[in-house]
């Protein structure tokens, strides 16, 4: 395959007026209807002659020799079949675009260019040739192998043979294959160097298309294999957990619209690698081919989306245009490592056909990436659409002074990953503080992975100042969207170390501090544990979740990190993690020894509990002491006699948990602002030594959830 460049001067003029010279590709300013023109001869020859043009804005009619080829859409790449219309010699290309009528493609959340924006050539082909390349690979053998599997498009190929080959980035030929007939082919590569991004490593296909020992067409593209998948909160890359820290970029840069310089766009990438990201968001249009390039490159993971804003997707032109754009951007793209899911929408009017047709298109024409898009509908609206188009994981943009919003968003949106597509804007560009608090609450989200808040990835607005003239102050100042990292001319801005050093800066975990300890009997034995009960560490996102207490949401929602795990046990057997009974559960233990009586550690509740809620004297378990010969006693364990909350914190004060005929065991605290907890201990001795065969803990099914550190016996010296 051969290729004519025609970028260059050609003729431009607007409207219908006097003609001048302009450089393609360009962008300009939008002036509703321009025309461009040029001739060229071929100085090639093919049996097929195609011309390509990369991409315009918003619409076009292209002309050649008088004949309408065909439309293009914004964006995208088209080619168009010139082989019985092109000549030799002084062939016309007239091209007429639209940038301002078109009802897809110009929208208001950033300035508008019209024009030529990317490259224009003519391809001269074989009539045996091969259209288009479907590379993936299944990761093997715990990430150490990879089933290549390729599905090569071609045209008029009867009778002819591929010749594939895989080559290591160093040229070394990994496997080569000479004679595949098939258009699907698979093969096994073993010990490959993944692609990700601490190490992006790349492989170079190159498929032959031969017909009796003469190749017809030449295929090559850069490779490599990666592997990412949605588990329960989190994004898995190779297997691993990753958060996704990320930024959103525009593609242009000052004032040049769409035409960018391939080292623009490089010092940008490279600026957001030294970031500390790993992610960018390619918002919200599909962008030049080289941005993706230098991802695979330099180990940057990307996005890609078809050019909506505030869209109303019941406007047939606007949702089939943006399918179909999103779709020709797959099928240039889909080879490219660095690309990890596509987003079918940003921020749109929607309609539920909209959303399930561009969901099935991304998962038909590529079925090996995730698929989502990037939103700010309600949660409960996320909820319900997210899950009727099959998307793979959750989006919200939740945009806000303080972190509430985030955080009730991570709460709902919680049976698959959840990212924030933008956060940030006006309320933290100029804001070191609070940009800083916002990061910390996401790395705590990702920490806890929980049932009650968890977050996969976040990606700030806005790596860079864009133009924009329809918003005003704060975010938007003479025109220019003023909520980057860094302005038009690359300078960084306030927040630019921030953000660098917040994603990096350590998590703070409180000590564990034990308070004080009483006094116990010299010779304590534990009953063993037989069954019933749950560990504390599972029932935790329940306890603060369903069955959180009113009293720890009043006013401030309590931050609960550790909980009431008594780190350093005082005293040799007692568990560390409580066990937690609650409902008519019933928690079992064997003894078989003679005491002089039994010590309860606990005697705390963390929901119902004195002095906080419940009433004084109510049941919230009962022991069940079973002797040797049959008898057995029932001991009401009550609310304010016994039992007391764990909490020493309440509201901005510290309070005093006292049960009448329970004592004071231990206070510990892992933060003394949140996470203040008490452990009381019951004593129930006997009036003689007895031989305990058994005890139970019976919850009784009030709200109470009675921690246990262990049951004692004791005997006296």
């Amino acid at each position: 395959m051969k290729r004519q460049s025609l970028n260059g001067t050609w003729k431009y003029r607007i409207g219908k007026g006097k003609w001048s010279e302009r450089e393609v590709p360009f962008s300009a300013l939008a002036v509703g209807h321009s025309e461009c023109e040029r001739t060229f001869n071929l100085e090639e020859s093919g049996e097929r002659v195609e011309l390509r043009l990369d991409g315009i804005t918003y619409s076009a009619d292209v002309y050649l020799n008088g004949v309408l080829l065909g439309k293009m859409l914004p964006y995208c790449e088209y080619s168009f079949d010139i082989t019985e219309i092109a000549t030799p010699r002084d062939n016309s290309l007239h091209i007429e675009l639209e940038d301002i009528a078109p009802e897809f493609g110009p929208v208001a959340g950033w300035e508008n260019f019209g024009g030529i924006i990317r490259d224009v050539y003519v391809v001269f082909k074989n009539t045996e040739r091969i259209e288009n390349v479907f590379f993936s690979s299944e990761l093997q053998n715990g990430y150490t192998d990879a089933r290549i599997k390729l599905c090569i498009d071609s045209a008029s190929s009867e009778g002819c043979t591929y010749e594939i080959s895989l080559f290591n980035d160093e040229g070394e030929l990994l496997f080569t294959e000479i004679n595949a007939a098939e258009s699907t082919y698979h093969e096994t590569v073993n010990d490959v160097k993944l692609w990700s991004p601490d190490a992006p490593n790349l492989y170079n296909l190159q498929i032959k298309l031969v017909k009796n020992g003469v190749i017809k067409d030449v295929y090559t593209e850069r490779v490599g294999f990666r592997e990412i998948k949605c588990e329960r909160h989190r994004f898995l890359l190779n297997g691993e957990p990753l958060f996704l820290r990320g930024v959103c970029k525009h593609e242009m840069i000052a004032d040049s619209g769409h035409t960018v310089k391939y080292e623009d766009v490089l010092r940008d990438m490279r600026m957001i690698k030294e970031l500390g990201c790993n992610f960018v968001r390619l918002v919200h249009y599909p962008h030049g081919k080289a941005v993706l390039d230098i991802a695979d490159e330099i180990g940057l993971m990307v996005s890609e989306e078809p050019g909506l804003w505030w869209s109303d997707t019941s406007n047939a032109a606007v949702a089939d245009g943006s399918i179909e754009v999103l779709r020709r951007t797959i099928l240039r793209d889909r080879n490219h490592p660095s690309i990890v899911f596509w987003l079918c929408f940003n921020e749109c009017k929607f309609t539920e056909d909209f959303l399930i047709r561009s969901a099935a298109m991304c998962k038909l024409t590529d079925p090996t990436r995730l698929v989502s898009g990037a939103n700010c509908m309600s949660d409960e609206e996320t909820l319900k659409y997210f899950n009727v188009c099959g998307f793979d994981f959750y989006t919200m943009h939740p945009y806000a002074q303080t972190f509430e919003r985030a955080r009730r968003s991570a709460k709902i949106l919680n049976d698959k990953p959840l990212v924030f597509t933008e956060w940030g804007g006006h309320f933290v560009y100029d804001n070191p503080k609070l940009m800083r608090e916002f990061i910390l609450e996401m790395k705590k989200l990702y920490s806890a992975n929980s049932d009650s808040g968890a977050l996969a990835g976040a990606f700030l607005w806005a790596f860079a100042e864009v133009n924009d003239f329809n918003r005003e102050r704060p975010a938007v100042v003479d025109g220019r969207l003023l909520e980057g990292l860094v302005d038009a001319k690359r300078n960084p801005q306030l927040c630019f170390n921030t953000f660098r050093d917040a994603w990096n800066e350590p998590e703070y975990h409180a000590p564990f501090c034990i308070e004080s300890t009483a006094n116990l009997p010299e010779k304590l034995t534990r009953l063993e544990y037989l069954s019933g009960g749950t560990p504390y560490g599972i029932l935790k996102d329940e306890l603060y979740g369903a069955l959180k207490p009113d009293f720890l949401t009043e006013q401030r929602p309590r931050v609960i990190k550790v909980g009431p795990v008594c780190e350093k046990p005082p005293i040799d057997g007692m568990y560390c993690e409580p066990l937690v009974l609650t409902g008519a559960d019933k928690i079992s233990f064997s003894a078989d020894e003679k005491f002089d009586g039994i010590t309860i550690i606990g005697g705390v509740s963390a929901t119902v509990g004195y002095p906080l809620s419940g009433e004084r004297g109510e049941c919230a378990a009962t022991l069940r002491l079973n002797f040797e010969g049959g008898d057995s006693i029932d001991l009401s364990l009550r609310n304010g006699i016994e039992v007391t909350s764990v909490y020493t914190t309440y509201r901005s004060s510290r309070i005093n948990p006292v049960a009448e005929r329970a004592e004071r065991f231990a206070e510990f605290s892992y933060d003394k602002s949140f996470e203040c907890y008490v452990i009381n201990k019951i004593v129930i001795p006997f009036n003689e030594r007895k031989r305990v065969a058994s005890a139970e803990l019976l919850g009784a099914d009030n709200g109470y959830a009675l921690l246990t550190y262990g049951i004692f016996g004791y005997t006296e010296q």
